[in-house]
């Protein structure tokens, strides 16, 4: 990863149903101001997350994953439990009982991951963009 990545031009698709015929990585769609390297390393969990997890699910999943970064930014510079901690804990109990909420849990992590690396990158962005996601009906399964 380039950390002096700029920006994406406006010319770059914004809409998320343009995932739909994408196959590969190179395609993937780029929040405003994102660098394209690290969304076409990001948006493959987002389509995993999307497939694996029904659509309301995925949706809730999204939405504490934000309300997880939101409690993790804002106790920034304290001691603080973390963004994973504060998802599982907003997930419930009940969560983690399925390989398909493994399998999300962990591309959620990767994407996490990747996103800290990349010092411009915003994590929000990326979350917003998976609740999008989550509203299309038909998002192609990552072969």
């Amino acid at each position: 990863m380039t950390p002096t990545c700029e920006p994406v031009p406006t010319s770059v698709p914004r809409d998320p149903r343009d995932l739909r015929d994408a196959r590969d990585t190179r395609d993937a769609f780029v929040p405003g101001g994102e660098c394209p390297e690290v969304a076409s390393l990001v948006t493959p969990y987002l389509r995993i997350i999307r497939a694996v997890l029904p659509a309301v699910e995925a949706e809730r999943f999204f939405i504490r994953a934000l309300a997880a970064h939101e409690e993790e930014r804002r106790r920034a510079g304290a001691p603080q439990l973390g963004f994973s901690a504060y998802l599982w804990d907003g997930l419930g109990e009940t969560w983690g009982g399925s390989l398909a909420q493994t399998s999300a849990w962990e591309a959620m992590q990767a994407i996490r991951h990747v996103v800290r690396k990349a010092p411009r990158a915003d994590l929000a962005a990326y979350l917003h963009l998976g609740l999008r996601m989550s509203a299309e009906t038909q998002v192609p399964v990552v072969a």
